[in-house]
C-alpha cells in the first residue's frame, strides 16, 4: 500500500487518501473484534446480533473529504439489543493497532503525560506499527434479523437524536453526528455514507462513487 518511509513516518494526522483497501483492512479489525467481544468467555449471546460496523468521526470525514486528516480510526460496531437487557459493552473502547499502512503512525508524548498510568498508555500506543484503532459498540433497538436498509434507518435515528442533544455530557451518537458515519459491514455496503456533517445523506452510493 504505501513504500517503508510512509508507513513508518510519525506524524499528529495523516493527510494520506482514505482508500477503499484501508475501509476493507478495517472491516478485517471489526470481524476479528466481534469474534473477540462474542467468544464462550464472553458475550456469545450477541453472536448473531451483530447488526453493522462503521467507522466515524474524523477519519471518516476525510474518507469523504480528503482534508480532515486521520488522526487516529473510530470503528463502531452496532448489535441488536437483547430486550429487557443493558448492553454490556456500551463504556468500552478497545485499542488497537491497525499496522502499517499508507497513514503511517501517531505521535505521542509521553514526557508530556500526566500521571504514571497515562505514561503507560502512551508508551503502549507509541509501540505501535500504525495507527490506533479505537473499537466501540452500541446496541441498537433493531431485530437481530433486520434488513440492512432498517439498520441504516435506525441508526440516522440515533445520530439525529444525538445531534439535537443539549446534554451537559452529550452522548456518544452526538460526537458522532458532528462528522460523519460510513459503513465497513456488511460488505455489500462497505462504502455507504450513513451520516456526513450533522445529517443523514441523501445519495451516499452517489457520494462515494464520484470520490473515487
Amino acid at each position: 500500500m504505501a513504500g517503508a518511509d510512509a508507513t513508518s513516518r510519525r506524524s499528529p494526522r495523516s493527510y494520506a487518501r482514505l482508500t477503499d483497501e484501508h475501509l476493507r483492512r478495517l472491516a478485517a479489525v471489526a470481524e476479528k473484534d466481534h469474534a473477540f467481544f462474542t467468544r464462550p468467555d464472553g458475550r456469545p449471546e450477541y453472536k448473531s446480533r451483530r447488526l453493522a460496523a462503521a467507522l466515524a468521526q474524523g477519519a471518516a470525514l476525510h474518507y469523504l473529504d480528503g482534508r480532515t486528516g486521520v488522526k487516529d480510526l473510530d470503528v463502531w460496531t452496532f448489535y441488536a439489543a437483547i430486550p429487557g437487557r443493558r448492553f454490556p459493552a456500551d463504556k468500552l473502547v478497545r485499542p488497537v493497532d491497525f499496522g502499517p499502512s499508507s497513514l503511517g503512525r501517531g505521535t505521542y508524548d509521553i514526557n508530556a503525560a500526566h500521571s504514571e498510568r497515562q505514561r503507560v498508555v502512551r508508551r503502549r500506543f507509541s509501540a505501535y506499527t500504525g495507527r490506533k484503532v479505537d473499537l466501540c459498540k452500541r446496541a441498537l433497538p433493531v431485530q437481530a434479523d433486520a434488513p440492512i436498509t432498517s439498520v441504516i434507518s435506525v441508526l440516522q435515528e440515533w445520530l439525529a437524536r444525538g445531534a439535537k442533544s443539549a446534554a451537559a455530557h452529550p452522548p456518544s451518537a452526538c460526537h458522532l453526528a458532528k462528522k460523519a458515519v460510513v459503513l465497513l459491514y456488511p460488505d455489500s455496503h462497505r462504502g455507504y455514507v450513513v451520516w456526513a456533517l450533522g445529517s443523514a445523506s441523501e445519495e451516499p452510493g452517489e457520494r462515494y462513487r464520484s470520490r473515487h
